[in-house]
Order: structure tokens, then sequence, then C-alpha cells
């Protein structure tokens, strides 16, 4: 890659005296969006976990923009311009969709980012129910929200855990859309999806995870094509 806003080299991490993550290597494309797929409990997640913070590597390195980031707090991956929104998406679900975007500017280090009105206007969903509580959100605009509180950040990394989990398809869409939108706005994107289609159709570039080793990487449209690697790696057609 000629510009990558991210790397991580060998990359070892898990909890406890489990180790998750093997010596995971790969790089993320500024402007770009890069998908990490895998079967359940590869290591996705701990991958997305140890770059944003949650969890410090025991072995490997973690550069962002030029900067060695392996040790830092979630705090401070956030301060760098780092967002992650969870699979669980922990709304605030006594709070608004107007307070829970606000509550996205907490440990940001920039004001340049989008008012919260700007981020309403990108989610027409959540504009109608801007004063509604998070309680009474359908999964799809709960998700919407937490990428709508993420981006009130104003990242240059977008970190994104099964953004499509349990949505129904003509939500799948819209969430395709929202990331492609993102891109198109600068944003760059690392997606971890279980939904391989949608994983591959959304992403420029994919790696492959399996036992907390990178098996397999390439452009997304290559990757799509090759059955044989998504049979080996993925136990899925892209018919599925």
């Amino acid at each position: 890659m000629t510009d990558p806003l991210l790397s991580l080299e060998g990359v070892e991490a898990g909890y406890g005296l489990t180790k998750v993550l093997q010596g995971v290597t790969l790089d993320v494309e500024r402007g770009s969006v890069v998908s990490l797929v895998g079967r359940n409990g590869v290591g996705k997640t701990t991958t997305l976990r140890s770059i944003v913070g949650n969890i410090t590597p025991s072995g490997g390195t973690i550069t962002f923009d030029g900067h060695d980031i392996t040790t830092m707090s979630t705090e401070e991956t956030i301060r760098k311009g780092i967002t992650f929104v969870p699979e669980e998406r922990r709304i605030f679900s006594e709070l608004t969709v107007r307070e829970n975007i606000e509550m996205g500017k907490i440990g940001a280090s920039t004001t340049d980012g989008p008012s919260v009105d700007e981020v309403l206007d990108m989610f027409e969903n959540l504009r109608e129910r801007e004063d509604s509580h998070g309680s009474v959100l359908s999964g799809g605009e709960q998700q919407m929200l937490a990428i709508g509180r993420a981006l009130i950040a104003d990242p240059d990394l977008l970190l994104l855990d099964e953004p499509t989990e349990g949505l129904a398809p003509y939500i799948v869409r819209q969430i395709e859309d929202i990331i492609a939108d993102l891109n198109d706005q600068g944003i760059t994107v690392l997606v971890v999806e279980q939904n391989i289609p949608v994983a591959l159709g959304v992403s420029d570039y994919s790696y492959i995870l399996e036992k907390g080793h990178i098996v397999h990487e390439g452009p997304s449209d290559e990757v799509q094509e090759n059955q044989e690697v998504l049979d080996k790696h993925l136990g899925v057609g892209m018919a599925d």
C-alpha cells in the first residue's frame, strides 16, 4: 500500500492467559475502506479493541498516522483521531438521540468536526427522532445513532464492529450506503463484518483472519471471486 494510515505489525493480544491474536499484520490505506473477515471467535473484535486501546497488545506494534499507538489508552487514541463503534452499540437508553450524539464529543481533541445538526442531517431516521430516547429506537436506528455519535469526534479512522448484525435487509443496504458516503467524505474505515457479501461489497481491500493469523488478503473484488478461498477460510459462498 502506498499510504497506510494504520499499520499493525506482528500484533499479539488476548485476555488473561488466552492469546487470541497470534501475530496480526495488516495495513489500512488512507482514504480506503478495508474489511476484516473471518469465522466467529478468530480475533476480529480483539483486533479492533487492540487498535483503539481497549486492550494492550502483548507483542507487535500498531502505528497510526506515523505515531506508535501500541500502548495508548482509548482516550488517547480518540484524541489521535480514531473512533470505534462496537457491536453492542452502547446507546444511552435514557438520553435522546440528540443527547446521545452530543456524548460523542467527550474526549475528542478537535472542535472542527460536524455539529450535532449536521450529523442528524446525515441520517434521515435520526433527524425524525431526535427527541426520542435511545430505548425506543429500532436496531437499525441504534446502529445509525452509534455511527453518528462516532462522527461528532471528527475521526480520521472509523472502526466498525459488525455494523449490520441482526438488521433487516433494507437497513443493511442503508448502512452500506452510509459507509460509502462517509468514505466519500474522506473518512478511512476498517470494518469487521460477519456478512461476507456486505463486507466485500463495501470495501476496497480485505483481510481474512483465522485462528489469530491473517491467512489471505487482497482487493475485495478479487477475494469475492475466489470461491476456493471463500470456501476454505470462511465456509461461505457468495450466493449464500
